[in-house]
């Protein structure tokens, strides 16, 4: 394929993934706790211009198959499960050893209209700062 398909290519692909986001947990100094099971709602809009985040939860836009990806850092002297959840269903999990490892996870699904994408802490106490990370963005019908 010559570079100037392949570029033609590429605008018409992001042009088709309009929906997406990415947000992170706030600059912090100290680790943030977490009850087990709870929803990490993170607060800082890096990009969410359409708004599809709210309050914890992706609520997805159009069917398609979505790029889900979430970083985390555990706090201090502390391990951590994260868990991607389509409504109540586990997609991956996310661990780290103690005192601030990190661990990532990115994944390509299809998703249905009005899935609830949730990112859940399983177990431990705490995510520390802004290392904490959460973004999806649509790529295909």
């Amino acid at each position: 394929m010559t570079p100037i398909l392949a570029g033609i290519l590429l605008v018409l692909m992001c042009r088709a993934s309009t929906a997406h986001f990415t947000v992170t947990l706030p600059i912090a100094t100290v680790p943030r706790d977490f009850a087990d099971n709870s929803i990490v709602k993170y607060s800082v809009n890096v990009d969410n211009d359409q708004g599809e985040y709210a309050g914890g939860t992706f609520t997805v836009p159009t069917n398609g198959v979505y790029s889900l990806s979430v970083s985390m850092m555990s706090g201090l002297y502390l391990t951590a499960h994260c868990v991607i959840y389509r409504n109540n269903d586990r997609l991956v999990w996310l661990y780290t050893g103690s005192s601030y490892d990190m661990a990532s996870q990115t994944i390509n699904v299809r998703l249905t209209a009005n899935d609830l994408i949730t990112v859940r802490m399983e177990s431990g106490t705490s995510l520390f700062s802004a290392y904490n990370t959460f973004s999806a963005i649509r790529i295909l019908d």
